[in-house]
């Protein structure tokens, strides 16, 4: 019997695919709290980010199908995460970001392990740092999402986004002069 835990994404994807339930609940297993955080980036509602991870998922396993195990299956399924981010928001989102990010900060703890540094900074700032991020425009934030929360590289980044690595590393900084702006404009730095 195979060691299930060491195979790829994407020879779980074939195993998967050959007819072994294990296989996918390994993948589930692997992506769930990485998927989680990305919607959350973008549906700052507990509830309503559970909802469209959900809706992932069923997508992921409706479609595992139609993917090619010879292309990144992190790529496509962080592609499809996003774009159901992008789609709820489009259909549901409404007025209430601060509120749910700062109830789940307070429910779940900070969203990255404290540094020092983290520690002296006031709750103010952290919102500020928060809308910076809410008021990028989608293309950085994405970008800034999968670097700095998922700590993706910008090939793996370039792959989920389809642009080149050049294009992903322009869009980080980018994202990371608008946020200095903002957070300079409102007096944090």
């Amino acid at each position: 019997m195979q060691d299930i835990n060491r195979l790829s994404d994407e020879e779980l994807v074939s195993l998967y695919k050959s007819g072994n339930e294990r296989a996918f609940t390994e993948l589930y297993s692997r992506y769930e709290q990485k998927l989680k955080r990305v919607i959350f980036y973008y549906i700052p509602n507990i509830d309503e980010a559970s909802d469209v991870f959900h809706d992932s998922i069923i997508r992921v396993f409706r479609h595992i199908d139609t993917f090619d195990t010879e292309k990144s299956f992190a790529s496509w399924i962080y592609q499809i995460a996003i774009n159901c981010s992008k789609n709820y928001i489009s259909r549901n989102m409404r007025d209430t970001q601060l509120l749910e990010l700062e109830r789940f900060r307070l429910t779940r703890g900070p969203l990255r392990s404290e540094s020092p540094e983290d520690i002296f900074i006031s709750e103010n700032d952290i919102a500020e740092f928060n809308r910076s991020i809410d008021n990028l425009k989608d293309k950085f934030k994405t970008v800034f999402i999968l670097r700095y929360d998922q700590k993706l590289k910008y090939s793996e980044i370039a792959g989920i986004l389809k642009c080149s690595e050049r294009t992903a590393k322009w869009r980080m900084e980018k994202a990371l002069e608008k946020i200095a702006q903002y957070l300079s404009e409102k007096g944090v730095i």
